[in-house]
């Protein structure tokens, strides 16, 4: 172990800035334990039935606070691609073939996926019917919104780094928070009507929030968070403050996440103004956190790990909702762990062993799934113009949304299958330049 870990440390660039990649592969791993942690299943007198923990027990929505870690990934983001398009700009990339490279390297996963999940589900109609399941297949496709978040502040960014290097960043966050505090009152004070079980007044801000945590990964890129300690724990104790403020009035709700099967408010779907400030309290935890533990990664031991995760990410990701699916239909039915009657001792004791049981297998996953993980390389730009990418981002979102609310649709389809969300997935990744002609060879020949 330790001249596997030698040779990582010494593969790696002594450039490399080893602390982002922590951070990002930290983030991915508390969603994936987060998601795996809350789902619940159960005994009754009809058989096996799957419930979620936050629902069941309202008690522990205070653990989304720390579990809801998909802000300080985009923090990060704003960070990492203010130097990738400023490196890109200054070889002369236009923005359309930055845009389209970078989409490429986030999305050509995804096709795998969409090929085994598609077959997958219309062979559960096939043969065994959707009752026959302890839990909704829908669940899998869950974790496909960030795909569709973060390729939108993607696109974003040469027009919102532009602003940025003007000096407008500041007013610019001013400006998208007071949106976010306009769409949380419409929301929260008047209300209005649902798609999805989301509320449309809100929808605004999965632009509004998202961009706004994106765009202090400029501020952090060019150095103008604060530097000492001292100003670091200020924001901490700022930032706590208002987010106790923002819960403990009542003015939002306590959950960083949605209570799945329930229409009950929470502060991810649609986001709000409270999950902002989750990210600058995060923010400030990265900023004070990162001396000491840039020195602890430069051990190999502490590095290797997460080397070795950090190229996996967006298929960990991915897939871990759909290898969570599989075995919870394969581990309780055998026996291979305890069914309880409720979330008792014997449930909380057999976490481990569960989260060993889906570890293993996604582990698995994305071993074999390596080949399909970095796209063909192209020796000629994409040459997209602004309204094909424009064009992609709308129906690539649109069909990732399409996709999570299926079940509007699906029962008219062959096989139930999604097959409106599907076409304009994959019709959004050609027209944004993440799918090209060579992919074809690249999957016929593994």
């Amino acid at each position: 172990m330790a001249g596997f870990a030698a040779r990582i440390a010494e593969q790696t660039p002594q450039d490399r800035d080893r602390y982002l990649d922590l951070l990002r592969v930290a983030a991915i791993s508390l969603v994936i334990l987060g998601h795996w942690t809350v789902r619940v299943v159960l005994a009754d007198g009809d058989g096996l039935r799957a419930e979620y923990l936050l629902e069941i027990r309202p008690h522990w929505q205070w653990a989304s606070l720390v579990w809801q870690v998909m802000p300080i990934f985009f923090l990060v983001g704003g960070l990492v691609n203010a130097r990738s398009w400023r490196n890109a700009r200054e070889g002369g990339e236009t923005p359309t073939d930055w845009i389209s490279r970078r989409a490429r390297r986030l999305l050509f996963p995804l096709i795998a996926f969409l090929i085994v999940m598609s077959a997958a589900a219309g062979f559960v109609h096939l043969r065994l019917g959707p009752d026959a399941l302890i839990l909704d297949p829908d669940v899998a496709m869950i974790p496909l919104w960030f795909l569709a978040i973060y390729l939108m502040v993607i696109c974003l960014t040469p027009a919102t780094l532009a602003l940025h290097e003007r000096g407008a960043s500041p007013v610019l966050i001013a400006v998208l928070v007071a949106g976010m505090l306009a769409a949380d009152s419409i929301r929260f004070v008047i209300g209005g009507p649902e798609i999805g079980g989301e509320p449309v007044a809100g929808s605004a801000n999965f632009l509004l929030v998202w961009v706004a945590i994106h765009q202090i990964g400029y501020l952090w890129a060019d150095g103008r968070l604060p530097q000492s300690p001292a100003g670091q724990g200020a924001l901490l104790a700022g930032a706590a403050a208002v987010l106790a403020l923002m819960i403990g009035t009542g003015a939002y709700p306590l959950t960083m996440v949605p209570i799945e099967g329930t229409g009950a408010p929470n502060n991810a779907a649609p986001p709000t103004a409270a999950l902002f400030v989750l990210a600058l309290v995060q923010l400030a935890i990265a900023l004070l956190l990162r001396a000491p533990l840039s020195r602890l990664l430069r051990r190999p031991l502490l590095w290797a790990p997460v080397a070795v995760a950090g190229p996996q990410l967006i298929n960990l990701f991915i897939w871990h909702q759909a290898v969570m699916l599989a075995m919870l239909h394969i581990v309780y039915p055998l026996g291979l762990l305890p069914v309880t009657q409720s979330v008792d001792a014997t449930w909380w004791l057999s976490r481990p062993l569960w989260l060993l049981w889906c570890l293993a297998p996604l582990v698995l996953v994305v071993t074999v799934m390596r080949p399909f993980d970095k796209p063909p390389e192209e020796a000629q730009p994409a040459n997209r113009a602004p309204w094909a990418i424009c064009l992609g981002l709308v129906l690539f979102a649109g069909g990732i949304a399409a996709l999570i609310v299926r079940g509007l649709y699906q029962e008219a389809m062959p096989l139930h299958l999604p097959l409106p969300a599907l076409l304009a997935i994959l019709t959004g990744m050609l027209a944004l330049g993440a799918i090209r002609g060579s992919d074809a060879t690249c999957f016929a020949r593994h």
